[in-house]
């Protein structure tokens, strides 16, 4: 997948994929500890995309993204 392909976004409909991003798990703030660092956390590829029924601009994780036939 490149930035410019369009592509279905679980049951949203089409996306246009904008850039590539790393999106960052959630983290309890219990979970964070004095030497802890954002690069530490864990985090998975993803895409910024734009969801052309609603104009809006998410981040969204690769494993829910189909190809558009």
């Amino acid at each position: 997948m490149k930035p410019g392909d369009v592509c279905r976004w679980l049951d949203q409909g089409p996306v246009i994929l904008l850039e590539r991003v790393v999106i960052y798990d959630p983290v309890s703030i219990h979970d964070l500890g004095e030497s802890f660092y954002k690069k530490d956390w864990p985090s998975e590829m993803g895409w910024t995309v734009k969801v052309l029924a609603t104009g809006e601009i998410i981040d969204v994780h690769d494993n829910t993204l189909r190809k558009y036939k």
